[in-house]
């Protein structure tokens, strides 16, 4: 019998770090790595690991879209006859029983596109179990499993369907080694948990005996105080309308309205898929409306990007990677890119000493320590990404901050900076609207929460409503009204 044994710390705490060295990407400057009894042999890669029964699962999956899930599961374990072709029918039954195994209705033909981020995230999880068992849907006997924030993307209501899948990967006799930033799934799932700060361990144990406070205290090193509420407007209404979007709708949305005032903090929630995703980037121009008008301070215009920045907007979008920052450019060249333009002279000369202190300034604010803001910003821990892409955009200066899941995929310390920035930010006049499945995350943060169904807002919350248990059940349909809610 296998274990899920969780892996905690902040970002930047050594979790990566760890994680490659048992993959190959570095080489241990001391130390041995034991799996089943037998001594990893550094240096080393993906493959040959295989064969000392270490599979992972990384934070992107690794799925091909355009490739069926047979294909995704069978990649470097296809078998061919005599002639040297594959045998599609044995494949296909191969891939059935092990997908029945773990009580999955999914296809061997269906493309990866066609699945849902949860089903994704499961088809992962079951190659990196394939991967160890040579395809075998009985027992592994033994190996280990390493998942790297499994449940980054998706929201709560999914969750649960995953784990499933993770705690039968373990009945079969195989460790799995979660690495994680939300310390209630190690709570509710893990059997032991390990925790790392400042690159070392400073816990390792069962679960027994430890709560969500008590994994936070020792993941930041110093008990955390629970967030202080925002104190919530009551007459917003009779405040100053900073932006109003009439009738729009994207691919999923459909037609809805709403406003949102200077200083006010208002979030957009959902089951994934729910259209919540899309009003950022419909609102900033980023994604193309079917219909409807978006006004600033009571000025029409049409959504794109050149006309949005022109009006004080700026738009942070969920994926860090690959729509955030740019991983090859520097530290420095990151901070500076929405402001460019206001440091460089005459002759479009940059002003380097202006952009040493602008970036040296910010990175203090921060908290984000480095060796030299020359590295290329791909160093930097996720949640230190995700501290400069904010404050980046919030130090150039706009009236209107559009955002996209500004919290997910960070530990704990760095999403209480963030969700502080943008209480800082709305404090001094600035309106914040984001989307986001992090329930616990949305009530900490805003004054006003919109949930939406069907491409449809069928809640309002506000006031004492604004609780985590009720925008959950307001994603599901249950709404029962309450004062401060308007529901459908």
């Amino acid at each position: 019998m296998g274990e899920v044994h969780a892996l905690l710390g902040h970002n930047g705490s050594g979790k990566s770090t760890l994680i490659k060295i048992v993959s190959g990407y570095h080489r241990p400057d001391c130390g041995k790595i034991r799996v089943n009894g037998h001594e990893i042999c550094y240096p080393t890669n993906a493959l040959s690991l295989k064969d000392y029964g270490v599979g992972f699962m990384q934070q992107d999956i690794g799925l091909v879209p355009t490739l069926s899930v047979l294909e995704n599961l069978r990649i470097g374990l296809l078998q061919t006859g005599v002639l040297g072709h594959i045998c599609w029918r044995k494949e296909r039954e191969k891939v059935s029983d092990l997908l029945s195994s773990f009580g999955l209705n999914l296809s061997p033909d269906w493309p990866v596109s066609r699945l849902s981020a949860s089903e994704r995230s499961i088809v992962g999880v079951v190659r990196a179990f394939q991967n160890i068992s040579g395809g075998d849907a009985s027992e592994a006997n033994g190996g280990l499993v390493i998942l790297d924030e499994p449940t980054a993307s998706l929201p709560e209501a999914e969750k649960t369907r995953l784990f499933d899948v993770i705690k039968n990967v373990a009945s079969r006799g195989v460790g799995v080694l979660l690495v994680t930033h939300h310390l209630e799934e190690a709570v509710e799932f893990a059997d032991h948990v390990s925790v790392l700060r400042d690159g070392r361990l400073v816990a390792s144990g069962p679960i027994q005996g430890h709560s969500y406070d008590t994994l936070a205290e020792l993941v930041v090193g110093h008990a955390v105080e629970k967030f202080i509420e925002r104190t919530r407007k009551p007459n917003l209404n009779n405040d100053v309308e900073a932006l109003n979007v009439s009738d729009l709708a994207g691919n999923v949305l459909n037609g809805v309205s709403f406003s949102v005032n200077k200083g006010e903090i208002v979030g957009l929630s959902g089951l994934m898929g729910a259209g919540h995703e899309e009003i950022p980037f419909l609102v900033y121009g980023a994604q193309k409306a079917r219909r409807g008008t978006v006004s600033v301070c009571g000025t029409a215009f049409r959504p794109d990007p050149i006309n949005a920045r022109r009006l004080g907007m700026a738009l942070i979008s969920g994926d860090r990677i690959r729509a955030g920052g740019v991983l090859t450019a520097s530290i420095a060249e990151n901070v500076t890119l929405p402001v460019l333009a206001t440091l460089t002279g005459k002759f479009r000369w940059l002003r380097v000493g202006q952009e040493k202190s602008l970036v040296q300034s910010l990175l203090k604010r921060l908290k984000v320590r480095i060796a030299s803001h020359h590295l290329p910003f791909s160093v930097l821990s996720g949640g230190s990404q995700q501290k400069v892409l904010v404050g980046r955009w919030i130090g150039s200066g706009p009236e209107i901050l559009l955002l996209q899941q500004p919290t997910a995929g960070v530990d704990i310390g760095a999403s209480q900076e963030i969700i502080a920035m943008l209480r800082e930010f709305a404090d001094s006049g600035g309106t914040v609207l984001f989307s986001s499945e992090q329930y616990e995350d949305v009530a900490n943060l805003s004054d006003r929460v919109l949930v939406l169904r069907d491409g449809k807002i069928v809640c309002e919350l506000q006031g004492d409503s604004v609780v985590a248990e009720r925008i959950v059940s307001s994603c599901h349909g249950k709404t029962d009204t309450r004062q401060g809610e308007v529901c459908a």
